[in-house]
């Protein structure tokens, strides 16, 4: 089974290959102040709030958005795997959805942050994406993509380079089928779905493993 970071890792190599030009990465990092309305800036650094070190824990999340409800979930990840999450929801609207990141800070018993994933709301990608807009908009082309696989079946993962820690997930209505649609149908369809932030792997650290039955 292919974990999410393993498809970054992938688009990564794609994209060096490719040669194309870098686009901007959300630039340096605002200030860490909580957030109560309007736009969710994010970019290499992290999603609004979110940065690298924010534990994966109801008491670390919740002060960072003090207007939302911010719960624990069980996610499924594929159809015999599942994943504790957290959501964040306000206003009525599911803002973000929040990955165990599988493992403990050095040295320590905080649980480090998995993925990211802005999912609702006024969230802006490094480049001025926004949730909803078409793969056209976006000004994607099949050599920055490859199909998505369990919890993002049925739905196309790309990369710009030079954004490794930032990846777009694109819905294609329609489409059902484990090989990367057409480029007409994705320029006539399909439509940004989430924006996925992932931290980087501490110094030191092993990369997730692919899966335990490969």
């Amino acid at each position: 089974m292919i974990r999410p970071l393993t498809v970054v890792l992938i688009l990564a190599g794609l994209l060096a290959a490719c040669g194309q030009r870098a686009d901007v990465t959300g630039g340096p990092a605002p200030p860490q102040a909580p957030y109560r309305f309007g736009l969710i800036r994010m970019g290499h650094w992290g999603m609004g709030p979110i940065r690298e070190a924010t534990y994966f824990e109801l008491p670390a999340v919740q002060p960072l958005f003090p207007r939302a409800r911010v719960e624990a979930v069980t996610l499924q990840i594929s159809h015999d795997e599942t994943r504790d999450g957290i959501t964040v929801v306000q206003d009525g609207t599911e803002l973000l959805e929040i990955d165990d990141g599988l493992g403990n800070y050095p040295g320590t018993d905080d649980p480090m942050i998995g993925e990211v994933r802005a999912v609702g709301g006024p969230v802006k990608g490094p480049s001025g994406e926004t949730l909803g807009m078409s793969w056209k908009a976006a000004r994607f082309d099949l050599s920055q993509c490859e199909i998505g696989v369990d919890r993002d079946r049925n739905t196309v993962i790309c990369a710009r380079q030079g954004e490794g820690a930032v990846t777009f997930q694109f819905a294609v209505p329609g489409w059902d089928s484990e090989e990367m649609p057409p480029e007409h149908l994705m320029r006539k369809a399909a439509f940004l779905k989430a924006i996925i932030w992932s931290p980087p792997p501490l110094p030191g650290q092993p990369t997730q493993p692919a899966s335990d039955d490969q």
